[in-house]
């Protein structure tokens, strides 16, 4: 611990050496842009499209507070006359809105019609008892067409005919007459009185009812199920739609801008001592490899500490839960950017592939988190922790553990790589990114203890493999074609896992290391076992997250899951053997080979579950 002080306050000297007058100034500044512009977001709110639509409300019009409308107050008349002469998009008289016919005014209607029906749906939740009366409730109950039809003792048919008919629908709400052109006109409903009362039901819903078993009697109607919607749970349509948080996405999105200024000052630092050779020297000293790595990464994580500190005090946040949350983040920042301080030279391979870096922690990180509240696999991103943190929303120690558990162990991962290819000859040499990655696996492997070493590498690269994966599913699921979806999803996934359990193998074949089948044979079971562990462990963490996803409880329910060791053994057998035989610059048609006979041994658990 001695040597990492030592290390780390050299590194502190140097970073105030590098960054003097205006340049610490602009840094400064950076991010005390980046504090404050957090305060007001969290103070204001996020505020897009403000002052869109100008709208017309009369004097006995409904109350309008929506910052994409700017109001003008006057009566029909005038207002009538505005609309003609395309001043404002829309008029809004007691119960009645008025429009024009051209896209703009139609746009201000829509979202005007949003907004009302908006207030409305408060207005009534707060006024009844969710629980004695509300608009609208289905009770959902999943039944087996052709076995309720025989138990009945007759046919669909007959259930439809004892669909009452619809009463007599209400009169529409009457439009003011005026003497501007025609105009297109949107009724808003007029508030439902307290004292209740009967309500007429449209012919719509009947016969929408209708056209649905009419469906399930031919056979066409889909197979779906809402993955939020129990066998018997009452639900409100209204209300199963959360809103996009983007405004909270930006306000955790704003921790992460300073840390990565904070990263790219740690990979500059880093770069700089080894073209300058001075890596060199402190390598020649009587300091361990990890001393040297956590000497020059303390500082910058201290800094990035302080930031989190500093932004959940301005946002008044819950400091305790934000320091849980965003530390596995920066942990997960600096993994790849020491990876890409270690595996390139040049300040021209060190940019491009930081900012690769850089779109894909962001994307990683931001795109999950703007489907919080709405699927489960949100969670993939810690950033929606930091949601609901800032929601008022409550999370639990499993939700925690699956979003940040891959990411404490990817550091992890890259803190041993790191010390195992912190070597002279390594960190000045040249190569493509598949030639480095190359290496550092087999500088990773312990020579003197080869079978083990194996078994752990592939238990290790379990958290990369998981994220992948999850990644994967996350885009496969946008796939509308389930058949297509699920094609994507096994070969892919396939081909994540053939790479992460053959690539320690195929490195020591490259390295003359095993001589014979029988080795390579051996070395394929004890990758397979150490995969299959990590495997399990993460897999069923997640399934207590995201089990409720159709796609999720598909592949449970066809036994992927429990893929025996045997299979995975096989697989991985497939690919050495045959890069063994072919040579190594054939490796990518060895792996290919396994992902097809591991694709082929899915798709026919999926046949024989009857989902596929």
């Amino acid at each position: 611990m001695k040597n990492i002080l030592i290390i780390a306050t050299r590194e502190v000297k140097r970073f105030s050496t590098r960054f003097r007058g205006n340049s610490r100034a602009l840094i400064l500044a950076i991010i005390a842009a980046s504090l404050l512009i957090s305060y007001f977001v969290s103070q204001g709110g996020l505020t897009l499209s403000k002052g869109m639509y100008t709208v017309g409300v009369s004097a006995d019009g409904p109350a309008i507070d929506d910052s994409r409308f700017r109001l003008v107050y006057t009566d029909p008349s005038t207002g009538y006359n505005l609309v003609r002469n395309n001043s404002i998009d829309a008029y809004v008289s007691a119960d009645t809105v008025t429009g024009r016919s051209d896209s703009r005014s139609r746009y201000a209607i829509g979202a005007l019609k949003q907004y009302l029906e908006k207030q409305e749906l408060e207005r009534i939740t707060e006024q009844y008892d969710i629980d004695r009366a509300y608009p609208l409730r289905i009770e959902t109950h999943y039944l087996n067409v052709n076995t309720t039809a025989q138990a009945a003792g007759g046919s669909i048919t007959d259930l439809i005919g004892h669909i009452p008919e619809p009463a007599a629908s209400e009169a529409p709400v009457p439009t003011p007459t005026t003497s501007a052109p025609v105009v297109t006109v949107t009724a808003i409903p007029a508030p439902t009185p307290t004292g209740g009362g009967t309500g007429s039901t449209g012919s719509t819903t009947d016969a929408a009812v209708k056209a649905q078993l009419e469906q399930a009697m031919n056979g066409t109607q889909p197979k779906f199920k809402a993955q939020f919607v129990s066998e018997n749970e009452i639900i409100v349509p209204s209300l199963m739609n959360p809103p996009v948080p983007l405004s909270q996405v930006i306000i955790a999105f704003l921790y992460i801008v300073p840390i990565f200024f904070i990263s790219v000052f740690f990979t500059s630092s880093f770069m700089d001592e080894k073209i300058n050779r001075k890596l060199n020297i402190l390598m020649s000293t009587p300091v361990s490899a990890l001393d040297v790595i956590m000497g020059k990464m303390l500082p910058y994580l201290a800094f990035a500490l302080v930031v989190i500190v500093g932004v959940t005090l301005a946002l008044n946040g819950n400091l305790l839960l934000a320091i849980a949350i965003f530390t596995p983040i920066v942990l997960f920042i600096f993994a790849v950017y020491l990876m890409v301080a270690l595996f390139y030279r040049t300040y021209k391979d060190q940019t491009f592939f930081s900012m690769a870096a850089i779109t894909f922690i962001t994307g990683y990180l931001v795109f999950p988190a703007l489907f919080t509240g709405i699927n489960n696999l949100s969670f993939i991103s810690p950033l929606t922790l930091a949601v609901q943190m800032y929601r008022g929303e409550s999370f639990g120690l499993l939700e925690y553990t699956f979003s940040t558990l891959p990411m404490y162990l990817v550091f992890l991962l890259a803190m041993y790589v790191g010390v195992r290819i912190f070597n002279e000859e390594y960190l000045l040499s040249y190569g493509p990114l598949y030639r480095k990655v190359g290496d550092a696996i087999y500088l990773a492997i312990n020579k003197n203890h080869v079978y083990l070493s194996i078994a752990l590498l592939s238990l290790l690269l379990i958290p990369a493999v998981f994220m992948v994966q999850l990644i994967i599913v996350a885009l496969a699921t946008n796939i509308q074609q389930m058949f297509l979806m699920f094609i994507v999803l096994l070969v892919f996934s396939a081909l994540v896992e053939e790479i992460a359990k053959s690539a320690g193998i195929v490195m020591l074949l490259e390295n003359g290391m095993l001589k014979s089948y029988k080795e390579i044979v051996a070395l394929s079971f004890l990758s397979a076992l150490g995969f299959l562990i990590g495997e399990k462990a993460l897999l069923y963490l997640s399934l207590g997250i995201i089990s409720g996803n159709v796609l999720m409880e598909a592949i449970n329910d066809a036994g992927l899951l429990l893929i025996p060791l045997v299979a995975h053994f096989i697989f991985t057998t497939i690919v050495c053997v045959s890069t063994r035989k072919l040579g190594t610059k054939w490796y990518i048609v060895a792996v290919l080979a396994g992902t097809l006979v591991h694709t082929t041994y899915n798709i026919y658990n999926l046949r024989a579950a009857g989902l596929f």
